[in-house]
Formats: C-alpha cells, sequence, structure tokens
C-alpha cells in the first residue's frame, strides 16, 4: 500500500456549519421563507434568516455583528 505525501495536503477544521447549510438547501429553508414572507428588501428574507442560523450555530458572534460575520 501506498504512504499518502500529507507534506501537499491542506487540513480544514470545518465542524457543522457546511452540514447544516446542506440540511437548509436540502429541505428548501430559503426558498421557504421566500415564498412565505413578503418584502421589499434587497436581501431575500429567506438568506437573511439562514445567515441568522448559521451565525448562531457557529457560536462566535452576537446577531447584532452579523454583517461583520460574512
Amino acid at each position: 500500500m501506498e504512504k499518502l505525501n500529507t507534506e501537499q495536503m491542506t487540513f480544514t477544521d470545518a465542524r457543522h456549519l457546511p452540514i447544516v447549510k446542506q440540511y437548509a438547501s436540502r429541505i428548501n429553508l430559503v426558498e421557504t421563507i421566500n415564498h412565505l414572507v413578503d418584502s421589499q428588501m434587497d436581501l431575500l428574507p429567506g438568506m437573511a434568516i439562514l445567515a441568522m442560523v448559521l451565525d448562531t450555530l457557529s457560536g462566535r458572534t452576537p446577531l447584532y455583528r452579523l454583517a461583520e460575520f460574512f
């Protein structure tokens, strides 16, 4: 069996956020919220909710700093 050359590999700690984002995509979270909420905002409400969910689950920033997180 050939030994892996780990010197050329990059390791990243992804944690759970990509899994949560994929699950939100699978259940059509953004599209469902956009359909239910009538809005005149430039940012779609579904994207705002997804951003708040991801930010909250990251545990890194309070919601009032959401713009800084993204």
